[in-house]
């Protein structure tokens, strides 16, 4: 999911879609969890849809009677609110983004679903068949076999059938839908049309939700940001109630919130937390943190940004404030709105560089892009149960301890070439305890995280002589002070969580029971994983590579080749040994169906005789070039066969092959 603050953020993140024709959006608000079309909100019209349809039919006949086909009878339907199997969309992203904002009192978040999806006609044979479906009263196949044939004078398969009818599908803009629907010139709309729940052969009643079409991407507009965006909408686009909605009753709604007076009361909204001074000789400095207690609209948080500064400014030169929306943000210091103010009389030798925009009042605001994404980020994958931290950082500290008294104990022997020795050996192991304790997630608690912080720093400072034992240039007397004092740093933090483990055992009610029971491994980590929402192109390029490996006299080797990939496509190539060592790096692009990543090795030396693994990788599309992503498509849905991994944080390209020097 995305975050926009303006419109014109949210028509920057669309840019990327500007090489389809086929894309639909639709804005709601983020308290309803799924899109579901009205006909599937309740069981009693789902289980009546064709009887809800018949009878709307006898009660409007003239209203009906110059349409004919079943999806332009659900069409207009759909416009006087009868429950159908339609879903709303637009073209227009625009309109859809005011449909997200509409309701500005709801404290829910706007969204906008982007789908980029194949638009079918009103005669594809999809549509046909899923718009009878609304129609039957039994969805058995012979019936419906035989009531297509009536309608359409066409034939149908059971296999097309049960394929048909279990998934939705995009309905293309057309003016053909317009006169069933006078909304959707306005709001230049079309509908997805939502299929049954199929098992096996059998076609239940129960019509699925949307979701089972994977958006291509979700954006948020935060509540605090809803009401600018509207304004937006309307001062720069003409996008409002008068215009979206072609009834007059919607000219009353707009002229009322429009004008309507509002008074921001600030008390009780916010705390402070945080009051450092961090002063110079050249100017006196202080910061401030604040946190929210009320959901509130992004002027009223600038409001409490001046009213803080208000307060410092008289006795300052420099003060900065950060307000954050709750507690689990400070927490993370995800900070909502950042705001600076400098004396104008202020020497210019110590005045700091603006954090953000100046406005006329003088105070500078950085209004933060991502605050709200990344708070359901830190919810869903960083703050952790503190007894799961707990357990997990001092679990894995006792395989850490025994490494850590070896390398103090030699250190203090003064034996520095089995401390070399000894560290060389075991540096992977280090590394990778520094890396688990940062991947072990944050707790709510701050003052539990700053000690849940020196189980990283013990494997830093270690992980740091291991690098400073490498270092080369230095005289033994450099590396010496320089390991004594990641020595003496990472004692200070191994100390730390000796003397305080038991106090924090108890403060979260942890039993030996519960430590002695818990798992480590068990623990699974909750992982972003990459979906696939364009679908595959069925006559997508098979990827392939022809690779020429030549092994130069100093035992470097050059390593070129041919690849049927569209040009400019970014490739890197990556040699390990066979214990998995990278050895060697680089880059080349794709021209006219050659790459050549040149020489790889250290020239003069090379690679020792063996055997030698290479992979070349074409990253993710966001970090590829425009011209090849054109051709392959955001989602490499342009490209398939055996070398495309669809898995992990995006599409990839990898291809490997052994060789011997």
């Amino acid at each position: 999911m995305e975050q926009v603050n303006t419109v014109d953020d949210y028509l920057k993140k669309l840019s990327r879609y500007d090489i389809y024709n086929n894309v639909f959006y639709r804005g709601q608000s983020e308290e309803y969890k799924s899109i579901t079309s009205s006909v599937s909100r309740d069981s009693g019209y789902t289980m009546n849809e064709s009887a809800i349809y018949r009878e709307t039919l006898k009660m409007k006949t003239v209203e009906f009677e110059d349409l004919i086909s079943p999806i332009e009878r659900l069409s207009k339907m759909q416009h006087y609110g009868i429950p159908t199997r339609l879903v709303d969309l637009t073209i227009d992203p625009l309109v859809a983004l005011f449909f997200a904002v509409q309701k500005i009192d709801s404290e829910s978040h706007g969204n906008v679903y982007v789908f980029v999806q194949p638009e079918l006609s009103l005669n594809d044979k999809r549509i046909k068949l899923l718009s009878l479906l609304a129609t039957l009263e039994s969805p058995e196949i012979d019936g419906i076999k035989s009531s297509y044939l009536e309608y359409y004078s066409k034939s149908i398969t059971e296999d097309e059938i049960l394929e048909f009818a279990s998934e939705g599908a995009f309905i293309k803009h057309s003016i053909e839908l317009q006169k069933s629907n006078q909304r959707l010139f306005c709001q230049k709309g079309t509908f997805a049309i939502c299929g049954n729940e199929v098992i096996g052969k059998e076609i239940k009643k129960s019509v699925l939700p949307l979701d089972s079409i994977e958006p291509t991407m979700v954006i948020r507009i935060p509540f605090e940001y809803k009401q600018a965006v509207k304004k937006e909408l309307d001062e720069k686009y003409n996008i409002n109630e008068t215009t979206i909605y072609p009834e007059f009753p919607s000219v009353a709604d707009y002229l009322k919130e429009k004008y309507k007076k509002v008074d921001f009361n600030l008390e009780d909204t916010y705390n402070i937390h945080e009051v450092e001074d961090i002063s110079h000789v050249g100017a006196r400095r202080c910061s401030i943190v604040a946190v929210l207690n009320k959901v509130l609209r992004i002027e009223e948080v600038k409001h409490i940004g001046i009213q803080i500064i208000e307060q410092y400014r008289r006795t300052n030169d420099v003060v900065w404030v950060y307000i954050a929306k709750n507690g689990d943000d400070y927490i993370m210091r995800n900070w909502m709105i950042r705001g600076q103010w400098i004396r104008e009389s202020l020497d210019p030798r110590f005045k700091p560089h603006f954090i953000g925009e100046l406005d006329e009042l003088g105070y500078i605001w950085r209004f933060e892009k991502s605050y709200s994404t990344m708070a359901d980020y830190y919810d869903e994958y960083v703050l952790v149960d503190d007894k799961i931290l707990f357990t997990l950082n001092m679990k894995t500290f006792e395989d850490l301890e025994p490494h850590y008294k070896y390398m103090l104990s030699v250190f203090e022997s003064g034996d520095m070439k089995e401390l070399e020795l000894y560290a060389f050996d075991n540096a992977s192991v280090i590394t990778k305890f520094f890396l688990n304790f940062g991947d072990y997630g944050h707790s709510r608690n701050d003052e539990f995280s700053k000690y849940l912080n020196n189980f990283q720093e013990v494997a830093l400072h270690l992980d740091n002589l291991v690098l400073w034992l490498k270092k080369e240039g230095l005289n033994s007397r450099a590396r010496r002070y320089q390991i004594s004092n990641c020595i003496k740093d990472a004692k200070l933090h191994f100390d730390r969580i000796k003397e305080y483990a038991p106090y924090w055992k108890k403060t979260i009610n942890l039993s030996d029971d519960e430590y002695n029971e818990f798992d480590p491994e068990k623990i699974k980590r909750k992982e972003y994983q990459y979906k696939q929402t364009i679908p595959l192109n069925p006559d997508g390029l098979d990827v392939n590579f022809n690779l020429d490996i030549y092994r130069n006299s100093d035992n470097t080797v050059n390593i070129r080749g041919t690849t049927n990939l569209f040009d400019e496509a970014s490739l890197m190539i990556s040699l390990r040994n066979p214990n998995g060592l990278l050895l060697a790096q680089n880059k080349s692009l794709v021209e006219n169906g050659r790459f050549d990543f040149g020489r790889l090795g250290k020239e003069g030396t090379g690679f020792e005789n063996g055997k030698y693994n290479l992979d070349i990788s074409l990253a993710i599309p966001s970090v590829q070039n425009k011209e090849f992503v054109l051709k392959a498509g955001i989602e490499y849905e342009n490209l398939k066969g055996k070398y495309v991994d669809r898995t992990g944080i995006g599409p990839t390209v990898s291809y490997t092959e052994e060789f011997e020097i």
